[in-house]
């Protein structure tokens, strides 16, 4: 069953992806003269180290009274796209996560990133805020879905004419009762087109 459901939102995801790209996008994929950064739409695929989750759960849940905390941690996985131009960066995501202590969420967020730097190097730093809406689920009570909201640090590095890498750091809170926060390391290819 688990199989099934993580089948249909990979589908869906990809299915959404390909149905913006095919609409037409931002025109490009090149770097912008004198800044040394790109110009353009992408699609990209996301990974992520989720290093704490922490959710806790108190009420009524199967009959019974329930008073438990959880601190998980695992991979997710992903999908986003958007543009950037110049130091700016926008993007549409969607992440999935699950782990073998009863807890899974769907993410879909929109983020901003700046890069800082005026004249990058190999390595191109950024900051960015993150909000979107956060499906949170565990065993032991129903689900639960919120607002998410954070930031983010991190490096792009572009290894090809139309290829980047990026590594960064995520930090989430939300706003449902039973999850405080989100931490990751986030890893991401991104495609220009």
């Amino acid at each position: 069953m688990m199989e099934l459901t993580l089948i249909k939102r990979t589908l869906l995801a990809t299915l959404l992806s390909g149905g913006v790209l095919s609409a037409g996008g931002i025109d490009g994929g090149t770097v912008t003269s004198g800044t040394g950064y790109r110009t353009g739409g992408f699609i990209g695929l996301k990974g992520a180290m989720v290093f704490s989750i922490q959710s806790s759960i108190v009420g009524l849940g199967g009959g019974r009274y329930l008073d438990e905390s959880y601190d998980g941690s695992g991979g997710s996985f992903g999908v986003h796209l958007g543009g950037q131009e110049g130091q700016w960066r926008a993007t549409l995501g969607y992440e999935y996560f699950d782990n073998d202590d009863a807890q899974n969420f769907d993410l879909f967020s929109a983020e901003v990133d700046y890069f800082f730097l005026e004249n990058p190097g190999a390595f191109q730093p950024y900051i960015g805020l993150v909000g979107g809406y956060l499906n949170y689920e565990t065993t032991n009570a129903e689900d639960s879905g919120g607002f998410a909201y954070g930031a983010s640090a991190g490096v792009n590095i572009p290894v090809g004419e139309n290829i980047d890498l990026d590594l960064g750091l995520r930090y989430l809170f939300a706003t449902q009762d039973e999850v405080d926060h989100i931490g990751s390391v986030n890893f991401s290819i991104n495609y220009f087109y």
